[in-house]
């Protein structure tokens, strides 16, 4: 817990390491994981549905992606 008493967030990384390859709407306060989808476009389709606003989306990449470092 933190000072004002509220469970301490999940880590981002956490987070992303159960979703490999999926876009994903994280709740800014909680770290959880809102909704998932294979793409932007379905996971923005489904939190408008769900008028859901006020999240984090981030890719989660997969083990297999190689790794960007640098600018190239």
């Amino acid at each position: 817990m933190n000072v004002t008493g509220a469970p301490k967030p999940r880590p981002l990384s956490t987070v992303l390491s159960e979703v490999p390859g999926c876009w994903v709407a994280v709740d800014r306060v909680t770290g959880e994981p809102i909704e998932v989808a294979e793409s932007p476009y379905e996971l923005a389709r489904r939190l408008r549905s769900r008028q859901i606003k006020n999240v984090a989306i981030v890719r989660a990449p997969d083990p297999s992606e190689p790794e960007l470092v640098g600018l190239g």
